[in-house]
């Protein structure tokens, strides 16, 4: 049986490293190098090569694969992300079979400084749904990312803006007169999530545009009619104009888009950087102070009978503070709640 050019190490030698490469017929050759850097570097290019393989080409494979499955673009661009921010394939690409356990969880202690618990979570899931499918495909070993964790306490809830700030960002992103800037209005006033309002196509938008319909929601709850609030009627109605029923209604974005869009409202208007999320989040807590958390959560697409309004989406005291006026009311009308 022919067996495979390979490589073992690098190993402390005395004061240095060794690399040993064994040929097909089993012949062994040693290189030595001056830091264990040098010696990973050398391998690295080495498993180049032989193989061919890299981790971004593996991840480009993988990206395919779940395409073809038939996962959402906005899965499949999110689970890029994630690979992206934790393999760190951009800043520098490296031979997939050099992404070893102990790799794997340098990877990992570096990335422990840069995001939270959260994030580090769901890198690790993506991750490790990459391995798996590598070791389905022969090409790794075994899954590196085994056993390792996220580190730091998970957040219940994303930053949200006090109504004064909610007021200046919705006015912000109104003047802007843009469909970016209508989008991030929409995902403050209507509290749906970033996927909802990236993923409506025009005929969506229905009743002169005074009702949006959102299908194939998150959950089944999600899938719901919202009442258009009169301030956006407008400029919805004129996005839609003339085109065709299937016409994506922004185009062809994603979440992602919004979130960058609503990041950089949040700077012009000079408010607290926030997410979409946060934007849902500004939008349950002031209307928990104006009508009964109940049809928050319905508009919301949550279960009413459950906690993951009041927990993640409405701010302590919220919920008590008062059930007098409409939240849009209290945004776009200037009133006091």
């Amino acid at each position: 049986m022919q067996h495979k050019e390979r490589a073992h190490g690098p190993y402390p030698h005395g004061r240095r490293w060794r690399v040993v490469l064994v040929a097909a017929d089993g012949a062994r050759r040693r290189r030595s190098f001056e830091t264990e850097a040098k010696a990973r570097a050398y391998l690295d290019v080495w498993q180049q090569e032989t193989d061919g393989r890299t981790v971004a080409s593996a991840v480009d494979d993988y990206l395919e694969h779940l395409r073809a499955r038939g996962l959402k673009s906005g899965t499949v661009t999110t689970i890029w992300f994630r690979l992206r921010g934790l393999l760190r394939v951009v800043e520098r690409d490296r031979s997939l079979r050099s992404l070893t356990p102990l790799v794997a969880r340098s990877l990992l202690t570096k990335r422990r400084t840069e995001v939270v618990a959260d994030t580090q979570i769901g890198e690790l899931a993506a991750a490790s749904g990459f391995a798996a499918w590598c070791l389905r495909q022969g090409w790794l070993r075994r899954d590196p990312f085994v056993d390792l964790e996220a580190e730091g306490k998970r957040a219940t809830g994303k930053p949200q803006l006090r109504i004064d700030e909610a007021r200046n960002f919705l006015d912000t992103a109104l003047a802007e007169e843009s469909s970016a800037g209508l989008a991030a209005a929409i995902a403050l006033l209507m509290g749906m999530r970033a996927s909802e309002i990236t993923s409506r196509v025009v005929r969506d938008v229905d009743d002169g545009a005074r009702v949006l319909w959102i299908e194939r929601a998150k959950t089944r709850r999600g899938d719901r009619h919202l009442e258009v609030p009169t301030i956006l009627r407008a400029r919805l109605a004129a996005l839609v104009a003339g085109r065709g029923g299937g016409d994506p209604l922004f185009g062809d974005v994603d979440r992602h888009w919004l979130g960058y869009h609503v990041r950089r409202l949040c700077g012009v208007a000079r408010v607290p950087v926030v997410s979409p999320h946060g934007l849902r989040g500004t939008q349950a807590s002031i209307a928990a102070r104006a009508v009964p958390v109940e049809h928050v959560a319905e508009a919301l697409g949550q279960d009413p009978r459950g906690v993951v309004t009041r927990r993640h989406y409405i701010e302590a005291g919220a919920e008590q503070d008062g059930r007098q006026r409409a939240a849009l009311r209290v945004i776009a009308g200037g009133s006091r709640p």
